[in-house]
Formats: structure tokens, C-alpha cells, sequence
């Protein structure tokens, strides 16, 4: 491996397995040294503090976290690890997240409200505290999301709180890409594929929107987000990308004009009854 991120310093959340595990050690391999954050506990043991001893076994650099990342102040103790232990940060992964496959009208106000705090609530306080300590080395940075073809479901949605999150992440990406553009951050996100505990099994995905995958190896896609940590990735920001395997795919961003009808002056409710039915629109 080489070490395109030799002195640099990322923090990944949700780092203790799946995607998150697969792009701290990635991270690592490339020089970098890893905070990996993770509250989770698996068989009585830390599952961040077992990454971590994967990277040491490797001999890489890396410290545990076990904050949630669901709040400012949590987050803020995240970043602080990082600046603690390495004296500064320089690349934020966005890897945690949960599912709860629950019908809207079956949904109490806990399941939604938990979805939103970690997906959309970690994005935001993570990348809040993250940004302002890159802001204050006034060096340049990087911060990847993870969103989902869930958020603008064209098949069954996996929970309406769930596609909501992950459409949400997509605002909160672009918005970013251009608030931080001046200090030299750049914001992107990710849509995956891949054999996760939140999303198991090895049976081939997508068909619908992408062609069907080809593995779904979460530690296949970690190189793409080294590649957005790393210096020659300076100029993609903004950018929606689909990986699964050796697949990747670069995204329109949503809401791109599909079809457009203008009349001269004021539409009547009579002339839409007419109109729309034969714009052949399909959910």
C-alpha cells in the first residue's frame, strides 16, 4: 500500500464494523492515523477497540472513541480524541447509522426520532465540530457522508424515517459543499452497497436503478473514500457517489428538471385535469 495519507488524521464514526471497519483500515494502510468511533459492544468486547487492534497488529496509528454522535457535545468529544491523541484532524467519515424497517403508521415517535439523531443529527454535529477544527488550522479537509438510493425510493422504501434520513443527508451534503468551499473543505457522500449487520446477506443488489452488484465486500468500496480523503482529491466536492464492489458510479444530483409545461398566464383547475393525465408521469 502506499501512504497517500502519511501525516494526515481521520475520524470514522460508525468504525467498529461494516463500511466504517473496512475504511479505517483503509485509511490506515494508506498513513493515516484513525480514530475510530463506535459505541457498539459485540460478545462483551468494544467493537472499536477491536479495529483498533487490527490497525496496531498492522502497525498503524489508532485510538477508540465511544461517544454517540448523535449530539453537538458528543460530537465535539469525538473530535477531541482526535486532536488529543494526534493533534489535529483532517478527514471525517460519516459511517454511522441504524434501521428500523417499521411502517409509518406503525412508527412511535422513538423510532423516528432515533433514525433522525443518528443519521441526520450525526451528520451535522460530527461535521459541525469536525469543520470547525479544520477551519481553525486553516487547512484543508474532507468530510464523506453516507447516503442511499432509499432516500428517493424507486421501489419499496425501507421506512419512511429511513428514506428520509438518507434524502436529507443529500441537502445537508450539497449544503455543505458550498458553505465550506471557502475554507478549502469538501463534502461529498457515498451511496453503498454492501454486506453490513444493518444490511446482511450476499445475494446481488440493485437491477432497479444500478446494474445488479458484483460483490458486496464492504472493505471493496473503503478505497474511494481514501481516495476523497487524499490531496489529489482537492477539487471533488459536491459530488453524489454510487459504489458497490468494483462498481462506482457518479450521481445527478437530485431534483433535475424531468418536464416542464408553461402556459401564458394563470393555470386553470379544469386545464390540470386535462393536462396531467397525459404526461405519462410514473411513481
Amino acid at each position: 500500500m502506499g501512504q497517500r495519507l502519511k501525516g494526515k488524521v481521520a475520524v470514522v464514526t460508525g468504525g467498529g464494523g461494516g463500511i466504517g471497519r473496512g475504511v479505517a483500515l483503509a485509511m490506515s494502510a494508506e498513513g493515516a492515523s484513525v480514530v475510530v468511533t463506535d459505541p457498539g459492544v459485540k460478545d462483551g468486547v468494544k467493537v472499536a477497540d477491536k479495529v483498533v487492534d487490527e490497525i496496531k497488529k498492522l502497525n498503524g496509528n489508532a485510538v477508540a472513541n465511544y461517544d454517540s454522535v448523535a449530539t453537538i457535545v458528543a460530537a465535539e468529544k469525538i473530535i477531541d480524541a482526535a486532536v488529543t491523541n494526534f493533534g489535529r484532524v483532517d478527514i471525517l467519515v460519516n459511517c454511522a447509522g441504524n434501521f428500523m424497517p417499521v411502517p409509518t403508521v406503525e412508527m412511535t415517535q422513538e423510532n423516528w426520532d432515533s433514525i433522525m439523531a443518528v443519521h441526520l443529527g450525526g451528520h451535522f454535529a460530527c461535521s459541525r465540530a469536525a469543520a470547525k477544527q479544520m477551519i481553525k488550522q486553516k487547512s484543508p479537509g474532507s468530510i464523506t457522508n453516507i447516503s442511499s438510493f432509499a432516500g428517493f425510493p424507486r421501489y419499496d422504501p425501507r421506512g419512511a424515517a429511513y428514506s428520509t434520513a438518507k434524502a436529507g443527508v443529500v441537502g445537508f451534503t450539497l449544503a455543505l459543499s458550498y458553505e465550506f468551499k471557502q475554507y478549502g473543505i469538501r463534502v461529498n457522500a457515498i451511496f453503498p452497497l454492501a454486506t453490513t449487520q444493518l444490511f446482511p446477506g450476499t445475494t446481488p443488489r440493485g437491477g432497479s436503478i444500478m446494474p445488479s452488484t458484483t460483490g458486496l465486500n464492504p472493505e471493496d468500496i473503503a478505497p474511494i473514500f481514501v481516495y476523497l480523503g487524499t490531496d489529489e482529491a482537492k477539487d471533488v466536492t459536491g459530488q453524489m457517489i454510487y459504489a458497490a464492489g468494483g462498481d462506482f458510479c457518479i450521481l445527478d444530483r437530485p431534483m433535475k428538471p424531468r418536464l416542464f409545461v408553461r402556459k401564458t398566464g394563470k393555470w386553470t383547475v379544469d386545464e390540470l385535469v386535462s393536462t396531467f393525465p397525459g404526461l405519462n408521469l410514473e411513481v
